[in-house]
């Protein structure tokens, strides 16, 4: 009976001294991953900050075509009066 209560007491003694041993490791394990997940979280900002900029890029972008469409448009309807003029101009001299 000695036999198995010190066999037990052995047993569970090396088992408490593996935890100890793991529970270093553990701690890098968990500070390496603490590590990572700052890195990413830093990357996230950074892409964060750039789609920022991007959208805002974009819209000023799509205001620029937008102008640029209504000064076409626009430059194309005083083309047509000039046309109207000239043709107008042409047929008084044809008379």
């Amino acid at each position: 009976m000695n036999k198995k209560i010190i066999t037990l007491a052995a047993v569970c003694f090396t088992f408490g001294l593996a935890g100890c041993a793991n529970n270093d490791a553990m701690e890098q394990n968990v500070a390496d991953l603490n590590s990572k997940i700052d890195s990413l979280s830093s990357q996230v900002e950074s892409l964060s900050g750039e789609v920022g900029q991007l959208k805002a890029s974009q819209e000023q972008s799509a205001a620029d075509a937008q102008a640029a469409k209504e000064m076409a448009a626009d430059a194309q309807a005083k083309a047509s009066q000039a046309n109207e003029r000239v043709d107008n101009v042409v047929s008084s001299y044809k008379k």
